[in-house]
């Protein structure tokens, strides 16, 4: 049986209705995103806590270099923000003054506080004891003018904020002069 002219027009047409509705539908439909989420930098609070503990260290390590009298040592790479601003102030007053830091800090332990993760960002906050018994500040005769009282432990509220792929020391205040 052949179909007739009508048949055939209802059916191109319902074929073309249908195929004008599967486009607009695939248009409606969610696609790829072109821009894809930020990926966390941590999967976890405990890996937020040791990575900051590292960044401390590293910066420690780095600091120690620096009164060592090592040029190449760049702790401020490791510092943002207030943090950056205060070493910066320190070098330049103590060579304004003559003064260096002899001896080494050294971190006795870190405890993480919080953090907050948010892609693209993530806040760390920690507490650090670090011993400072070994450091002397020396004026530009070589005396020791390292104030009498100063306590040999301290405790220091730390925090880090994300800097592209890692983290980075943005504040430090004294929490306790011991620890």
């Amino acid at each position: 049986m052949i179909p007739s002219p009508r048949r055939t027009a209802v059916r191109t047409g319902l074929a073309a209705g249908l195929l004008a509705v599967a486009v607009a539908l695939a248009g409606c439909t969610p696609g790829p995103d072109p821009k894809p989420s930020p990926t966390p930098l941590f999967t976890s609070e405990a890996d937020a806590f040791k990575a900051a503990e590292q960044v401390y260290r590293e910066y420690v390590d780095a600091l120690n270099s620096r009164n060592a009298g090592d040029a190449g040592a760049r702790p401020q790479d490791l510092l943002g923000g207030k943090a950056l601003e205060f070493d910066t102030n320190s070098v330049r007053n103590r060579k304004a003054e003559g003064t260096t830091v002899s001896g080494d800090t050294r971190v006795l332990s870190f405890e993480g506080v919080d953090s907050v993760m948010r892609p693209p960002t993530a806040l760390v906050r920690g507490k650090v004891c670090i011993d400072v018994s070994e450091t002397r500040l020396l004026n530009a005769g070589g005396q020791d003018i390292t104030p009498a009282d100063r306590k040999p432990r301290v405790e220091l509220a730390i925090e880090f904020a994300q800097e592209k792929r890692s983290l980075i020391i943005t504040d430090s205040q004294m929490a306790a002069d011991h620890c």
